[in-house]
């Protein structure tokens, strides 16, 4: 798992301090979720689309029992490179494991 720390230290390899690197990327997530609390998609090039999508409230069961209220999702949809990277190495890791019989 990637944290903040990590992602920050990250940072620092280009020269940018570890707390401006922190500072940069809590900037990043408050506008990233200002946006969504709003209703609002965010879409970052190169990487993908965060976006708020509404369900309607809807009965789970025959007799009407069970109910799921109105409720609001967030989505991520990754960009075509970002997709294909990923798919492409759990590709490669299938490839390159043995097959079991």
């Amino acid at each position: 798992m990637v944290t903040k720390e990590i992602l920050a230290k990250e940072l620092r390899k280009p020269g940018l301090s570890y707390r401006d690197a922190s500072v940069y990327i809590d900037a990043i997530i408050n506008a990233i979720v200002d946006s969504l609390s709003q209703g609002k998609s965010i879409q970052i090039r190169g990487f993908g689309t965060f976006l708020v999508k509404k369900y309607a409230a809807r009965n789970t069961s025959l007799n009407g029992n069970m109910s799921i209220p109105e409720h609001n999702k967030i989505i991520f949809r990754p960009c075509e490179k970002l997709r294909q990277k990923v798919f492409k190495s759990t590709l490669n890791q299938h490839a390159n494991a043995p097959l079991s019989v």
